[in-house]
């Protein structure tokens, strides 16, 4: 009894260990546009006045394989900025799941974006 409760949780530490470990990979994009954008967040309520506060964040927007991602980006801290050179027409490797992307810094550090929205670029048709 006690070998096969052991076989069982050895199969099942395996199993999870194995799922956890998958990555994808680092597809190559190129970025279509980068922006900093200040918006008003709503800090608390005092006698049914909002006191708000500046929240910063970036948007950008990535090609890969003419699929176009657009991504926000919240920063934990007002000191974390994007990399200054990331900007228009520039290439970057940048790794892609469901909800998020990871675009790579150059010093090996990602950089998490939220996904907002996924579309095709309208590419020119060509006539035979």
């Amino acid at each position: 009894m006690t070998g096969r409760l052991i076989t069982v949780w050895l199969f099942l530490f395996l199993a999870f260990t194995h799922a956890h470990g998958a990555q994808r990979e680092y597809v190559p994009g190129t970025i279509l546009d980068v922006r900093q954008q200040v918006r008003d967040q709503v800090q608390l309520y005092i006698v049914n006045t909002a006191i708000m506060t500046e929240e910063p964040y970036a948007t950008i927007v990535v090609d890969v394989n003419g699929t176009r991602y657009e991504g926000e980006f919240l920063p934990r801290t007002e000191r974390e900025f994007l990399p200054t050179f990331w900007k228009a027409d520039a290439s970057i490797l940048l790794r892609l799941e469901k909800r998020f992307m990871y675009l790579k810094r150059e010093d090996g550090s990602e950089v998490k974006f939220l996904i907002l929205a996924k579309s095709r670029l309208n590419s020119p048709r060509t006539v035979q």
